[in-house]
């Protein structure tokens, strides 16, 4: 992930996989690649070997010029390495080189946007589900979403969603546990080409009220709690259906 606003620093995507020994492999995540895919081929395994994705950390690095990049790495395991994250975290700042992390890529033949968005499964005492609705003219208009959006500079993914939660609904919710880290990648016919890296985490709503838009003039028509079954009857944006989907086929 290399492109970035005008005026913001740019943003690289590292991914890494806790390894027996136990040790931490890294390697940059290049423009269109999963970050999941990223860490399978680290640790060469198979595509159906199950991982879990640990955190996602974000700090920034300075190039030789002093340009600021600020660099966000995803953290996998299996599950039989997972309970040896705590003791190879200190590595990973060192995991990637500098170089690799700093190097940039082939400028693509057609205009290119990355970017990196943190996402919320939001929920309240009751059990129900906090959801967004696109305003039209935007993509995805007229469909329901999850709280959340893009990450700014000098933001972690944690600090992002509560911030977009409070923006676009007016809950304040407590950021939990990693859900999955998700790619996206569109190439239209024409106009841009699009990659993203979602974020997807749970938050929950100790105190809920009535839901409200506070962002002005955003992407964000209306806002709502609805129970489980009626979320099922909502026509959904994509990133809704993918982190939804994700949640329900791994919740036992």
């Amino acid at each position: 992930m290399t492109t970035a606003p005008s005026g913001e620093p740019a943003r690289r995507v590292t991914a890494h996989l806790v390894v027996p020994g136990p040790a931490l492999l890294g390697a940059r995540v290049l423009f269109g690649q999963d970050p999941a895919g990223v860490a399978r081929t680290l640790g060469r395994l198979a595509a159906e070997e199950t991982l879990v994705t640990l955190d996602v950390l974000s700090d920034e690095v300075t190039t030789p010029d002093g340009t600021t990049i600020q660099v966000d790495r995803v953290v996998f395991a299996t599950p039989a390495t997972a309970e040896h994250w705590p003791a190879v975290a200190a590595s990973i700042e060192g995991c990637v080189p500098l170089e690799r992390i700093l190097a940039e890529e082939e400028p693509g033949r057609r205009s290119r946007l990355s970017r990196l968005a943190s996402y919320g499964i939001v929920t309240d005492p009751a059990g129900r589900i906090l959801l967004s609705l696109i305003a039209e003219g935007f993509p995805g208009g007229g469909t329901w979403h999850l709280p959340g959006g893009g990450v700014d500079p000098g933001e972690d993914v944690r600090g992002a969603l509560r911030r977009e939660v409070l923006e676009e609904t007016g809950q304040e919710g407590v950021v939990g546990r990693l859900i999955t880290v998700a790619s996206h990648h569109r190439v239209p016919p024409t106009g841009t080409e699009i990659y993203a890296v979602w974020v997807f985490s749970h938050v929950h709503v100790p105190h809920p009220g009535e839901p409200r838009v506070l962002e002005v003039d955003g992407s964000t028509a209306d806002c709502g709690w609805f129970t489980p079954e009626e979320v099922v009857g909502l026509r959904l944006s994509t990133t809704a259906k993918r982190g939804l989907a994700y949640l329900v086929a791994h919740t036992h």
